[in-house]
C-alpha cells in the first residue's frame, strides 16, 4: 500500500513537472530567440560588414570609429544626442514633479481630484493613434483659429514651426506620461499606515512637511523605479516622432531612438552593421549610468527606518 501511494505521489509530481515544461516552453523559446539571439547576433554585428559581392567580413571596431566620429561631427546626430537629454530632463525635473504633486493631490481626495484622476489617465486608455490625431489636430487647426480669433493674428501650426515644434512634443510627452506615474504613485500613498499620517497631523505637520518628511520617503522605491527606467530609455525614447511625422520628421527634432528606429525601418543590409555598433555604445553608456544612479538614490534617499 505504501509503495503504491510513492508511484502515485511521483507520476502525479512528473505529470505537473511535464505540465509546467509545456507551460514555459514556448514563452522561453521566443525568449531565447528574439531577445538572447538577436541581441547577441546585434553585438556580433557591430563587428562585421555585409557587402553584396563577399558577404559578411570581420570589421574590427571600425564601425565603432565610425560611429564615435559621427557624434561629433554629423549634425542630425548632433540634435539627436541633445533632444534625447532634454526629452529626459524635462520628463525628470517637469513630469516627475507635476506628477507627484497630482498624485498628492489624488491621494488626499482634495476637490476635484476624481476629475484630476480621469483627466491624467485618460491618455493611457486611449489608443496611442487616436491621441496622436486628437493632439495633432488641435494644434494644428484649433490652436491657430483660436488666436486668430481672439488676436486677430494668423499664425501656423505648433507642430508645423520649427520654433514650437520640439516644446510642443515635450509638453504631449509629459501629459501623456502622467497615466502611469499618477496610478503607480496614488497606489503607493494610499499603502500608508494611516496611523503614521495622523502622527504628523497630531505634531502639527503641514501638508508640506507631510509631503516631504512622511509621503516621499515612503513611496522612495517606487520613484526610484521611476527614474532608473527612465535613464535606461534616453536612448531608446522616440519623443512620439514617428507617430506624428512618420519618417518625415525635421532633423532638428531627431531623438536617438527615432533616429535608430527610423534607419532600422529604412536601411539595408551594410548599413546594419553601423547601427549597431551605435546601439551598443549607447548602451554601454546608459547601462552604468542607470546602475551608478540606482546606487546613489538607495544610498542617499530618505530612510523609513
Amino acid at each position: 500500500m505504501k509503495d503504491l501511494s510513492k508511484k502515485k505521489y511521483f507520476g502525479r509530481e512528473r505529470k505537473e513537472f511535464i505540465f509546467f515544461i509545456c507551460l514555459i516552453a514556448l514563452p522561453l523559446a521566443q525568449f531565447c530567440v528574439f531577445y538572447i539571439g538577436v541581441n547577441f547576433n546585434s553585438i556580433l554585428l557591430t563587428f562585421r560588414n555585409y557587402d553584396y559581392d563577399t558577404g559578411y567580413s570581420f570589421a574590427g571596431i571600425a564601425n565603432i570609429v565610425r560611429v564615435v566620429k559621427n557624434l561629433f561631427m554629423d549634425a542630425t546626430l548632433k540634435y539627436a544626442v541633445r533632444n534625447s537629454l532634454l526629452t529626459y530632463a524635462v520628463t525628470l525635473v517637469v513630469g516627475t514633479t507635476l506628477a507627484l504633486v497630482f498624485s498628492y493631490f489624488i491621494y488626499k481626495k482634495m476637490p476635484l481630484a476624481d476629475l484630476y484622476r480621469i483627466t491624467l489617465f485618460l491618455p493611457s486608455v486611449l489608443s496611442s493613434i487616436v491621441m496622436v490625431l486628437l493632439f495633432k489636430y488641435f494644434c494644428e487647426e484649433a490652436i491657430p483659429e483660436i488666436c486668430k480669433l481672439l488676436t486677430g493674428k494668423e499664425i501656423g501650426g505648433l507642430l508645423s514651426s520649427s520654433d514650437t515644434a520640439l516644446p510642443t512634443l515635450l509638453f504631449y510627452l509629459v501629459w501623456t506620461g502622467f497615466g502611469t506615474q499618477v496610478l503607480m504613485y496614488t497606489g503607493a500613498m494610499n499603502n500608508i499606515s494611516e496611523s503614521v499620517v495622523e502622527s504628523a497631523r497630531l505634531d502639527g505637520a503641514t501638508p508640506l512637511r507631510e509631503f516631504v518628511f512622511i509621503t516621499l520617503p515612503m513611496i522612495w522605491p517606487t520613484f526610484i523605479t521611476f527614474i532608473v527606467v527612465g535613464i535606461a530609455g534616453i536612448f531608446t525614447n522616440q519623443l512620439n516622432l514617428y507617430s506624428f511625422y512618420g519618417t518625415a520628421a525635421d532633423n532638428s527634432l531627431y531623438t536617438i531612438g527615432y533616429y535608430l528606429y527610423r534607419a532600422t525601418q529604412q536601411g539595408k543590409l551594410p548599413e546594419y552593421s553601423y547601427l549597431s555598433a551605435m546601439g551598443l555604445i549607447f548602451t554601454l553608456i546608459a547601462m552604468p549610468l542607470t546602475f551608478a544612479v540606482k546606487h546613489f538614490l538607495e544610498r542617499f534617499g530618505p530612510k523609513t527606518e
